[in-house]
């Protein structure tokens, strides 16, 4: 991952540069003595320091002089001088005689520490170098701390130290003995040690998040941790005293880890807040100049020192804290981050206060960076540790959707192997499972009677009990209709995933048995089952027939494939003249004739196969023409001439009779003004209507808008509906013919006579013509009780203020007798069969 790729590759340039740059070797002895007199000894208060080298200070005896800057020993730190800064006080012994004590300098992140002892008689004594770069073993004392046993005369003593260091120089120094020395050291060891220990189990839970999380972004927060426990260990002296003791050039890394911190923080940022483009950018900047610095602190650059990278730290802390100080209310884990870069600023700011010397040099404001960026990377830890629970709880709830949504899977396939393989509604095997059990079947050796049973009565009921009820009762009567199979027929019974019947849809339903060689039998056998089927269905309080008829269809005879037999069984359970129906081919192919032409009636109606003739409507008194009914005719190109009893009825059970009649009347409108400029303005077009059309919502807009379209008034259309039509549906039809009457539109019933009606119900509709049918008109000349039919009905029209028309006048004799009532209007051959007005007018 990138993250640790940088750690990498700066740990290995830093070591490169630090193994290159060979420190000098020490000089002086350590001076060892068991004296242990304790009379009082003190060192001076102040400590005055020049930016020379010790040997030019001893060469020209430049502490004897003036021009060195003072400062107090509990405010030792000078910044970065970048060059040897040589330090003096004064030591003290009251006592009349030398004595033994310790120089302690507890600052174990120095480079190079060289003191040197002036004693009062002006000899001068050269202590051993001590300091981060230099092996262990020339340490006196097994401590962080450096340590230099001297043995003081009685008098004033000069001690000079030079100090050499690549980041600030300051000189905390005591002077004690060697138990206190000893206690003072290991304390301060302890609690250091028990802190980096805390940052380091921090540091492992962080790697663990990491991991677990994968998001390489977060190994930033790693990299940070790890930067902030280097960095401490080596300005505490534990990296040298305990990590690698022999190998000191691994504390020169210090000037590597802290530029390490900033990238680290830089980078983690993107990946712990929403910040935008810009933002991202800015960031990115803090790290290349963090980087820079980095590259440049081993090569002792003035410029890229560390006081530069103090500036760049500072500025590039302040704007991620200011970050997420703007998300604190968008962003919840803003406030950790807000909290954790604050820490480290504060950290950061008491220790550059204590560098140049505006703060004591003590055990906190050394350790106050370390301990701010060990609380800030806590806090972030502990932000993450947050993001890491709601990562699991969220994981925890996809894993829970998950085996939720596996279970929903197995329980959809499970359903939907078992709809692939029963009806939805039965839970009988469908056609499929039908068709493959009747498939392992051979029919040329093995002849099967496939039966369909329809239950006619099943839409019915469920208008009548609601489809739950209806679908509950199917369900029982299916499983009455299975056990009375397997009963009644046993092995001769195909069973279809072990039940006997099988459902195609609601209305029907299919079992099949193996064919019996004796003929009558198979006979008997199926009455048998029919009578079954006749009986009543009895359940709870309902006792009710299904109106249940058999198809019934022998393979191979009427098919060598299931689809076939099934097509064959199908065809004959469509025939309820009778409720066994065995398979006729002959009928098969009427039927078949049938959906082809409901196939076609759209396409006939675009392609010209379908046109409009005329039949004229006369007044029988002075035979002048004052309306014509358009009938519609059609020749199909496979079948000839189809005449209209033959294919309508049908288009009104499929539903495609309203597309018909609109057609129809635009045609008629089409053709009126031809009509109406030979025969005059006030002659009207009769059109046919359909129940089907009386039903339809829009049906009177739609009338509307096609006579409006052709420049007509409703008055020049006539609207025919039979008698059986209306009142198939008495309330819809009074509703929508009120409606058209309203617009204008004239209503006719057609076919009086031919219905069972009651003249009662006859008188509710709004009515403008009564249309009798030609049955009035058989043997109306030969029986006096015809003619008094014929006049009743006549009269019951001109009695309701209705035009009547005549159906059906063929032959003069009839014509002359309906002269004798004044008003009457007829139809038929007489006066003119219908014509087609295009080749009328050709």
């Amino acid at each position: 991952m990138l993250p640790f790729l940088v750690l990498f590759a700066a740990i290995g340039y830093g070591l490169a540069n630090s193994f290159w740059q060979t420190p000098p070797k020490p000089t002086g002895t350590p001076v060892v003595d068991t004296n242990l007199s304790l009379p009082p000894t003190r060192l001076s208060e102040q400590i005055d320091y020049l930016t020379h080298p010790l040997d030019k200070v001893l060469e020209e005896k430049l502490w004897r002089s003036d021009g060195w800057t003072e400062t107090d020993r509990d405010y030792s730190g000078i910044g970065y001088p970048y060059q040897p800064a040589t330090f003096r006080l004064t030591v003290e012994n009251d006592s009349p005689k030398a004595v033994h004590r310790h120089i302690i300098v507890p600052a174990p992140y120095l480079d190079h520490v060289e003191p040197a002892l002036i004693h009062p008689n002006g000899e001068i004594v050269r202590l051993p170098i001590m300091g981060d770069r230099y092996p262990f073993d020339h340490r006196y004392l097994a401590l962080p701390q450096w340590v230099w046993p001297v043995t003081l005369p009685p008098g004033t003593s000069t001690l000079l130290i030079e100090i050499r260091n690549h980041g600030p120089v300051v000189l905390p120094i005591t002077l004690s003995d060697s138990e206190k020395t000893l206690s003072h050291g290991a304390a301060s060891t302890a609690w250091r040690a028990f802190v980096a220990g805390s940052l380091a189990f921090a540091l492992l839970l962080n790697l663990s998040i990491v991991v677990k999380l994968r998001r390489p972004g977060l190994a930033w927060l790693s990299v940070l941790m790890i930067s902030v426990i280097y960095s401490q260990l080596v300005m505490d002296g534990l990296g040298l005293w305990l990590i690698w003791p022999r190998v000191p050039e691994l504390n020169t890394l210090l000037n590597i880890s802290l530029p390490l911190c900033l990238i680290a923080l830089s980078e983690f940022t993107p990946h712990f807040l929403q910040v935008g483009r810009t933002e991202a950018r800015i960031l990115r900047a803090f790290s290349l100049l963090a980087g820079l610095h980095l590259l440049a602190a081993p090569m002792g650059s003035i410029l890229l020192g560390q006081h530069g990278f103090l500036v760049t730290s500072s500025f590039g802390g302040l704007y991620i804290f200011a970050l997420s100080l703007c998300q604190l209310k968008s962003h919840i884990y803003a406030r950790y981050y807000a909290l954790s870069v604050l820490s480290i600023l504060v950290g950061a700011m008491i220790t550059s206060l204590r560098t140049i010397g505006w703060l004591p040099v003590n055990t906190l404001t050394d350790s106050a960076f370390f301990l701010g960026a060990a609380t800030g990377s806590l806090i972030l830890t502990s932000g993450v540790g947050k993001l890491l629970l709601e990562e699991r709880k969220k994981r925890l709830s996809s894993d829970i959707r998950a085996q939720e949504e596996q279970k929903l899977r197995t329980r959809i396939e499970r359903d939907y192997d078992r709809l692939l393989r029963t009806h939805r509604v039965t839970g009988k095997p469908n056609r499929p499972m039908l068709e493959e059990a009747l498939g392992a079947l051979d029919c040329e050796r093995t002849p099967y009677t496939l039966c369909m049973i329809r239950l006619a009565r099943f839409n019915e009921l469920e208008q009548a009990l609601g489809y739950r009820i209806a679908e509950d009762l199917l369900k029982h009567y299916l499983t009455q209709l299975n056990r009375y199979l397997i009963q009644a027929f046993g092995d001769q019974l195909v069973t279809i995933n072990g039940n006997g019947v099988a459902t195609l849809d609601t209305v029907n339903h299919a079992f099949a048995l193996l064919r019996h060689p004796d003929d009558t039998f198979e006979q008997n056998r199926l009455k048998t089952i029919s009578q079954w089927l006749s009986e009543n269905f009895r359940e709870g309080r309902l006792s009710f027939s299904w109106a249940a008829s058999i198809g019934v269809a022998h393979a191979p005879e009427h098919g060598t494939d299931p689809a076939s037999v099934l097509a064959s069984a199908g065809f004959a359970s469509r025939d309820d003249s009778t409720p066994l129906v065995v398979y006729d081919p002959a009928i098969a192919e009427w039927q078949y004739r049938q959906q082809l032409l409901m196939l076609d009636v759209e396409e006939a109606l675009k392609s010209g196969d379908m046109w409009l003739e005329y039949q004229p409507k006369v007044n029988i008194r002075d035979g002048r023409t004052v309306s014509f009914e358009a009938l519609i005719r059609w020749r199909h190109p496979e079948f000839g001439r189809v005449a209209p009893d033959q294919w309508i009825p049908l288009a009104e059970e499929f539903g495609i009779i309203h597309t018909v009649t609109l057609w129809v009347l635009d045609r008629a409108c089409r053709d009126s003004h031809p009509l109406r400029a030979k025969h005059g303005q006030d002659l009207s077009i009769a059109v046919n209507v359909s129940a089907k059309d009386l039903a339809h919502s829009l049906f009177h807009e739609e009338a509307g808008a096609i006579v409006r379209r052709h420049k007509l008034e409703p008055a020049n259309i006539t609207l025919e509906i039979t008698e059986t039509a209306m009142m198939s549906d008495p309330e819809t039809a009074r509703a929508t013919l009120h409606t058209l009457s309203t617009m204008g539109f004239r209503i006719a019933l057609d076919d009086f006579g031919s219905g069972h009606s009651s003249l009662g119900a006859l008188a509710q509709f709004e009515l403008d013509e009564l249309k009798i049918d030609r049955s009035f008109l058989e043997g109306v000349l030969d029986y006096p009780a015809r003619q008094k039919i014929m006049i009743a009905a006549m009269e019951l029209g001109t009695s309701l203020d209705l035009d009547v028309v005549v159906e059906g006048v063929e032959d003069e004799a009839i014509a002359l007798w309906l002269h004798q009532f004044p008003g009457l209007h007829g139809q038929g051959y007489y006066w003119g069969r219908p014509f087609n007005l295009r080749l009328r007018n050709h």
